[in-house]
């Protein structure tokens, strides 16, 4: 099915994070779905790398990466976007989590919207 894209695994580093397990095809075609408003709508500086840092989702490493590699807004959501679906299987969770932290209403919507798509494909 649509769940069977194959992932990129050329990247060297490993999370620090125990987890081993992946993020569900379900979310990560959620994440797929929405990549481009996402990606265009979603600024990571405003709380959402910090939140996901802090709570262990992405390693110092990725953060430092998306900060020093990419110049805008847009570069550094599309990168995080990249990442998530190998940060483990609560990801999209905690992204989502980040999005409403943050208490900017794009966020806010952007959120319910992957939330409401979660919860309607199952």
């Amino acid at each position: 099915g649509p769940g069977k894209c194959p992932v990129k695994r050329d990247q060297p580093h490993k999370l620090e994070s125990s987890t081993s397990s992946q993020m569900s095809a379900l979310h990560r075609s959620v994440l797929l779905q929405c990549y481009v408003e996402l990606k265009s709508s979603v600024n990571v500086e405003d709380h959402v790398l910090d939140y996901l840092y802090s709570n262990f989702v992405i390693s110092k490493s990725l953060r430092d990466r998306i900060r020093s590699d990419c110049t805008t807004a847009e570069s550094k959501a599309g990168m995080l976007l990249d990442e998530l679906p190998s940060c483990g299987a609560s990801a999209f969770r905690e992204f989502v989590d980040a999005l409403i932290a943050s208490k900017t209403s794009v966020h806010q919507k952007l959120a319910k919207k992957l939330m409401d798509m979660a919860k309607n494909s199952t």
